[in-house]
């Protein structure tokens, strides 16, 4: 997939109407620097979202085609419940597949993964939020760190470690969104 760089400008300064898109600080020359849409990566954007979304028989839409939304509160101030399955197959399933197993060759399988059924969540943690190259000498590429290009939180992040934990004969225990929490902080890159 390529970056598309020429429907994008680099800017030290933003200006009345720019659109900004967010880049980690890790992939810009200065800390200061903004990366601000063209004209026509704005128009791209635009035709896009006006595709429509041809729904195929016996299939459910995609649930990564729609705006991501925040659950509502269970009422009594307690955090909101997450759906870890659909989390996953938000950021996780376009790579390792809904059934858990990867594509050979390419990206390894969660279904019996020892990282995923280890009882102890750091390394887990750590991959989510920092990405992993522990596998590209066996020919799968480099996880990038979905959790932190998507801003996931300790709860998004423990909810998705449990769907992974108890999907596809994987039968791990559960991990508390406190404790991910404590790990995110500890695994945090500086």
């Amino acid at each position: 997939m390529p970056a598309y760089t020429w429907l994008f400008e680099i800017k030290d300064s933003v200006q009345e109407g720019d659109v900004v898109v967010n880049v980690p600080e890790a992939f810009l020359a200065s800390t200061h620097q903004k990366v601000v849409a063209s004209r026509e990566a704005l128009q791209l954007v635009a035709y896009l979202q006006s595709l429509k979304q041809v729904k195929l028989p016996g299939e459910k839409s995609p649930l990564f085609l729609y705006k991501r939304e925040q659950p509502a509160a269970a009422g009594d101030g307690a955090s909101p419940v997450l759906n870890g399955a659909e989390l996953y197959a938000n950021n996780c399933q376009s790579c390792h597949q809904p059934n858990g197993e990867g594509l050979k060759g390419a990206f390894p399988p969660l279904k019996g993964s020892k990282i995923v059924l280890n009882d102890d969540p750091e390394l887990m943690v750590d991959i989510i939020m920092n990405g992993y190259t522990g596998r590209m000498q066996e020919g799968f590429g480099e996880m990038p760190a979905v959790g932190t290009l998507n801003k996931l939180t300790p709860g998004e992040v423990a909810a998705i470690m449990n769907h992974e934990r108890s999907s596809w004969g994987n039968n791990s225990r559960k991990v508390t969104e406190e404790q991910v929490k404590v790990i995110m902080e500890k695994v945090k890159k500086q």
